[in-house]
């Protein structure tokens, strides 16, 4: 029996969460949850392509068009500022989950320390070394505004030596704070940094995971750190999506040597689901 014009053909109809994965070259397709950008509030994947028309005859007509230029992104909303995804923003790329630095803290716990001090007597200082970011800051400070930025000179098990440059700047209590920053550089850019990236979503009809994957990209936009006292911020990301070299995969150890019988049939990436056009 016919249906009525502009009846659905399908059930692929788009909504829901997605996850965004990112991860080193050679995590490319093996990206899990631990490789997540976080919380997004929406993601999207455009495959843009510029054709040229053949004009003949007299008056002219279109003859022929062909795509001459293609290329792919991934954007995403970002919700969630973390070390990491400031790190991808800036353009300084991504490293191995398993190489991702730890939380390190300790607390000072010997004397008051005055404004101008390089010297802190804490319960553990093993872990900060020589050129490291450290923070102070007074654990009864509600305000959190007497905070010192400083650099590490030196650390032992007991006693962390600032650089004589950033001392602290304020006086702290017994049981004031010392983080490591693990910071991130900003305009330390010396070359492209590239990356392999996953998204996925469950298909509201069925109930299966599907997404795309893609080899080789790297960020195709800045940083933007908001903030505001009326929302949460939101920012965007957004990749440009490469075809790898044949150096990059072609023979053992190349990033994505993993990959050369897949890339050789799909270039740039592939899009899983299953099925048929209507499954």
């Amino acid at each position: 029996m016919a249906q009525k014009l502009g009846s659905p053909v399908t059930t692929k109809f788009s909504i829901g969460t997605a996850e965004l994965r990112i991860g080193m070259l050679t995590e490319a397709m093996k990206l899990t949850q631990a490789n997540s950008v976080g919380l997004i509030d929406n993601a999207t994947v455009e495959v843009t392509q510029e054709s040229v028309d053949l004009l003949g005859g007299f008056p002219k007509v279109l003859v022929d068009t062909a795509v001459v230029e293609q290329s792919s992104s991934i954007t995403a909303t970002l919700r969630e500022y973390s070390r990491r995804n400031i790190k991808l923003m800036l353009a300084e790329g991504v490293i191995a989950v398993a190489s991702e630095p730890t939380d390190l803290q300790t607390v000072t716990d010997t004397g008051t320390i005055t404004a101008g001090a390089t010297a802190l007597t804490v319960a553990l200082g093993t872990g900060f070394n020589s050129g490291d970011i450290a923070v102070i800051y007074g654990a009864l400070d509600s305000t959190l505004a007497e905070v010192s930025v400083c650099r590490v000179d030196s650390s032992d098990a007991t006693t962390i030596t600032l650089d004589t440059d950033t001392p602290t700047l304020h006086d702290y209590a017994v049981g004031s704070i010392v983080y490591l920053a693990n910071h991130v550089a900003i305009g330390a850019i010396t070359q492209t940094q590239y990356f392999s990236s996953t998204l996925y979503q469950v298909e509201r009809s069925t109930g299966r995971p599907i997404g795309f994957n893609f080899w080789k990209g790297s960020i195709g936009a800045g940083m933007t750190f908001s903030t505001n006292a009326e929302d949460f911020a939101s920012t965007e990301l957004n990749i440009k999506l490469l075809q790898p070299a044949a150096s990059e995969f072609a023979t053992a150890p190349d990033p994505l040597y993993h990959l050369r019988d897949i890339i050789v049939d799909n270039p740039t990436g592939l899009y899983f689901g299953g099925g048929d056009a209507s499954a």
